[in-house]
């Protein structure tokens, strides 16, 4: 499956500004097993984040939306969650979707509005849009509100939890944090 809106199959980066990463996989993808396709985009500090910089850190990727009442109520546990873990190699990121009228979040209303009425701090809120979610040529395969994809340090995906349930993505965190071995 090919990767849309900012995501590449390799790490190559044609901007002269980014540092090209060290990671060269010749396939990604969005779905359990997979190394996730890297993508970035603008934090709520107005910096880009870029996933493949994070190679070795543990990683949540949060897909909500500003509209979506679940995705509310896992805001207000998201640095709670990411200061927990942090010193572990863990990062709770949120990409915004879309905002109230269901438009791409723009960083100086609904990102901020979102940062500031959860009290998030130092976990990354990114401005994503609808380009990166799956139409049928490729993208992440959310299909409800919030979707949460656990990544190991590998980049590998290796959970997906669609809709919100905190005991549900505790578990995942600990599995990915202690893994079994089996």
């Amino acid at each position: 499956m090919g990767c849309s809106s900012g995501c590449s199959k390799n790490s190559e980066t044609t901007d002269s500004t980014q540092e090209v990463s060290p990671i060269h996989w010749t396939e990604c993808g969005y779905e359990i097993g997979d190394h996730a396709c890297d993508f970035t985009l603008t934090s709520q500090s107005g910096n880009d984040w870029n996933l493949y910089s994070h190679y070795g850190d543990i990683i949540i990727l949060d897909f909500s939306t500003e509209w979506c009442g679940y995705c509310h109520v896992a805001a207000e546990e998201t640095q709670a969650v990411h200061d927990e873990h942090k010193s572990k190699g863990f990062q709770y990121v949120t990409i915004m979707v879309e905002d109230l009228s269901g438009n791409s979040p723009p960083l100086d209303s609904a990102i901020q509005r979102w940062v500031e009425h959860y009290g998030i701090t130092s976990a990354p809120v990114l401005a994503g849009n609808r380009d990166m979610i799956d139409s049928g040529e490729g993208g992440w395969p959310v299909t409800g509100w919030p979707t949460f994809y656990i990544l190991n340090d590998d980049l590998v995906i290796v959970e997906i939890i669609r809709g919100y349930s905190a005991l549900s993505l505790d578990n995942a965190i600990q599995s990915v944090l202690n893994p079994s071995t089996e």
